[in-house]
């Protein structure tokens, strides 16, 4: 807390313990203003006796309880006086006042379910909205909101050091401000093109005493609002809250990914570790409500919600930590490439650079919406880890970066960030000295992985910086690699039977299992991505590599239904598909898709499936008129891609493929099995770069670079491995479609044209895990009540009516 406060607080709160006391008792006050109560609350005699007043205090409480008329009750007068906390003097005597009495009575009545408030992590409180109302409003009435609070778990929030929950109130390690009162993130609008998870503001009792006197009580305040001071202002000027909106670094709090971002089994598993890794504090805070012999056994039984509170007790750097230890171990399961983030509570952001609380493969990190951001911080740790005004520093520093120009070496020093890319600033000016590399570890808060080698540590340090976590793998690499190997192995003239034979086929076992495996996994995506309606998914354009390949595959299943092949039967639905049944999968889905067309009308859209935007604006546009991708794609590259998937089926089948996938086990060196396995893997070869140029083959495009013009005109410049490249620009008639957003990296499919010249198809990868598991089937829409941009004051972001 800081000591520099404008003088009329100071003199009124001059020692650091009043002030100390005064901010916990404003979070106590805070939490019951925000609370809901029912119409039968009254005031316990444990919570009003531990209030004491000051003389101007006594006088507002003499006016109401004595007044001629609408007398206040003494009990509500006293709350009333400690909840209005002063006007030019304090109401409340902060030496008097007993503040652990006053928490353990507000604690009593939140056990007993006096005092409520919603609960805001994770999606049981969107879920029990969703199954209550049909409708998506702004306000929930009194018997509503009673009633949602039945459904819901015990409110989880905090108020500085104090936190609510089932347990009731309980005093944490670290002071937050993790608390909505009562308002709540419930529901999804009907508009497809609108994200925003809408706010409910849940109505507490108007008929309850220390409501109805509320107007009474605000008469014997008077109204010179000249003698009033902002009391509550005064707390956030002692914990000088502007100095900490504005910190980069230590604002973030990890409670909302915490809440959203784990399943209740991996929170048990956080909660577990924090009892069992915090020197006996956390189990010494828990003692009063739950017995912990072993921890893990202590908690097996408890909701997401009890979990929640327990670990909010603790102070936040045992959460930070706790995070990276599990996800290091695999106890919580972040697969390579998946960010886990705050869903429900994403727009719930800390401080001015609104930073995020994130979980990736190298743990938890704090990321901002500033672009910038990450490049700031980049340049104040690694150029704070010399010293320049020691001569040995500086001279070491100047020579890592002499081949950057500049007349002095500060000057050299901020050209080399701005013109060096961020791993190779770590490269060079941290990883050479030990004592550098610590240190940044200590300011990131990297703990583990110290001991990895260099690459996986500037990877860690880019991650807790807040760059994007970029996962270079091509899926496809290691198949382009035997492919190479396996012919320059056929081509090789060595004897039968010599060690080179050997090799051919330990080379070529590899082959044909990586080539079924991209075969399968290309077919299933290309049936996806042309058939099934992504504007309508709950995770539109997200392809998931488990569940989406597995209704991929249901598609393909159709098609060979239809194509009713009069020699054979063929099950896609099988986990184990052979290399012909998946050759002939590409000829199915081609014919399908030409039969698709001729029934198009069955795959129309309904008027009233189209986004709003797209019945009333005539700049932004939506081309899906039908429900299936493929039949909203050009004439040109509808007749391209069927005419693609044909080939393939019929170059694989020419160059025998099968037969050699079959036979390679008996393969001898002679001149015509030599010939017979170049010529399949030729037209191997070809097919497989036509899906891979088409953007059919599950290989990730990623945003090279991008120009932008002083009239808002942009080019995003996409690449892929292998040579395929794309171009998106922008503005355009469909940039509100939901596509993945241009700096992420994404399949890009260059054949599905849906609008000339360049706007094609587009999906982000959704990784399949515990994370997705627990999100599946979300968001759920509520219909609208009214217009679309107003439903009945439901808010949405940017929409002001200018004209009806």
């Amino acid at each position: 807390m800081t000591t520099e406060l404008p003088a009329d607080i100071a003199s009124a709160l001059p020692s650091m313990s009043q002030r100390e006391r005064f901010v916990e008792f404003v979070d106590l006050m805070r939490v019951l203003a925000d609370c809901v109560i029912a119409n039968d609350y009254t005031i316990s005699d444990e919570l009003n006796s531990a209030i004491h007043l000051t003389p101007a205090g006594d006088q507002v409480f003499s006016k109401a309880v004595t007044a001629k008329s609408d007398k206040i009750p003494p009990k509500e007068a006293r709350l009333l006086c400690a909840l209005a906390i002063g006007q030019e003097d304090l109401f409340v005597d902060l030496e008097k006042t007993d503040l652990v009495a006053l928490a353990g009575a507000v604690s009593k009545q939140i056990k007993d379910g006096e005092i409520r408030f919603p609960y805001e992590f994770g999606r049981k409180s969107y879920d029990v909205y969703a199954d209550m109302f049909e409708e998506g409003q702004a306000v929930l009435t009194y018997s509503e909101t009673q009633r949602f609070l039945d459904a819901t778990p015990a409110g989880v929030q905090q108020y500085g050091r104090f936190v609510t929950g089932p347990y009731g109130l309980h005093r944490s390690r670290s002071t937050r401000q993790v608390h909505s009162g009562r308002r709540i993130q419930a529901f999804h609008c009907s508009d497809a093109m609108c994200d925003m998870v809408h706010r409910v503001h849940l109505s507490t009792s108007d008929t309850a005493a220390i409501n109805t006197h509320r107007d009474r009580f605000n008469t014997f305040l008077g109204d010179d609002d000249k003698k009033s001071r902002d009391w509550f202002g005064a707390a956030d000027e002692i914990r000088d809250v502007p100095a900490i909106l504005f910190s980069d670094a230590h604002v973030g709090v990890a409670a909302t990914l915490i809440g959203d971002g784990l399943s209740t089994d991996e929170l048990r598993a956080l909660v577990v570790h924090l009892l069992d890794t915090t020197s006996g504090e956390l189990r010494t805070d828990v003692a009063g409500f739950l017995g912990v012999d072993a921890a893990a056994e202590a908690v097996s039984d408890l909701t997401h919600a009890q979990l929640m509170q327990i670990a909010l007790l603790a102070r936040e750097p045992s959460l930070r930590e706790a995070l990276d230890v599990l996800v290091e171990s695999g106890k919580i399961a972040v697969p390579v490439g998946e960010v886990r983030r705050p869903v429900v509570n994403r727009d719930r952001r800390s401080g001015a650079f609104g930073l995020l609380p994130e979980v990736g493969i190298h743990g938890l990190r704090f990321a901002s919406h500033d672009e910038g951001f990450a490049m700031l911080r980049l340049r104040h740790e690694v150029g704070n880890l010399t010293n320049l005004e020691q001569v040995e520093e500086a001279e070491e520093l100047a020579w890592q970066i002499r081949d950057i120009e500049g007349e002095t070496l500060a000057e050299q020093l901020d050209t080399f960030f701005r013109v060096t890319d961020p791993a190779e600033c770590i490269e060079r000016l941290v990883m050479p000295r030990k004592a550098h590399v610590s240190k940044l570890a200590e300011r990131l808060g990297v703990i583990r992985g110290l001991d990895g080698s260099d690459e996986e540590l500037v990877a860690r340090f880019l991650w807790k910086l807040g760059y994007p976590l970029h996962d270079e793998e091509d899926p496809r690499a290691e198949f382009w690699r035997l492919h190479q190997r396996l012919s320059g192995l056929a081509k090789a003239s060595h004897t039968p039977g010599s060690r080179e034979t050997e090799e051919f086929l330990g080379t070529a076992s590899k082959f044909f299992r990586e080539l079924e495996r991209y075969l399968a996994e290309s077919l299933a995506f290309s049936a996806w991505a042309l058939i099934h309606d992504h504007a309508n998914d709950p995770n539109p354009y997200e392809y998931g590599l488990e569940a989406d390949h597995a209704r991929g595959m249901s598609f393909v299943q159709d098609a060979a239904d239809d194509a009713a092949d009069p020699v054979m039967s063929f099950d896609y639905l099988s986990d184990k598909l052979d290399l012909y049944t998946l050759i002939r999968g590409f000829e199915f889905l081609a014919k399908h898709l030409v039969a698709m067309e001729a029934r198009s009308d069955d795959y129309l859209r309904s008027e009233t499936d189209f986004p709003a935007y797209a019945r009333g604006s005539e700049l932004k546009r939506f081309p899906f008129r039908f429900s299936a991708p493929f039949l909203n794609l050009t004439a040109r590259s509808r007749e391209r891609i069927a005419e693609q998937l044909r080939e393939i089926a019929r170059s694989l089948q020419r160059g025998k493929v099968t037969d050699i996938r079959n036979e390679h086990q008996h393969y001898r060196k002679t001149a015509s099995g030599v010939e017979q396995i170049e010529s399949a893997l030729r037209e191997i070869e070809v097919s497989l770069r036509t899906l891979e140029s088409a953007g059919l083959s599950l290989v990730e495009f990623r945003l090279e670079d991008a120009i932008h013009d002083r009239w808002g005109r942009s080019e995003y410049y996409f690449a892929a491995p292998r040579g395929s490249r794309h171009v998106v620009t922008r503005p355009s008639g469909y940039d509100w479609l939901g596509l993945p957003e241009l700096d992420l990296p994404q399949y890009v499919s260059p054949g599905a044209v849906f609008a000339e010249p360049n706007e094609v198809l587009r999906f982000r990868r959704r990784i399949d895990s515990p994370y997705t598991q627990l999100w599946a089937n979300y968001p759920i829409r509520r219909r609208s009540r009214s217009s679309a941009l107003s439903q009945s004051g439901v808010e949405h972001a940017g929409a002001e009516v200018r004209n009806t």
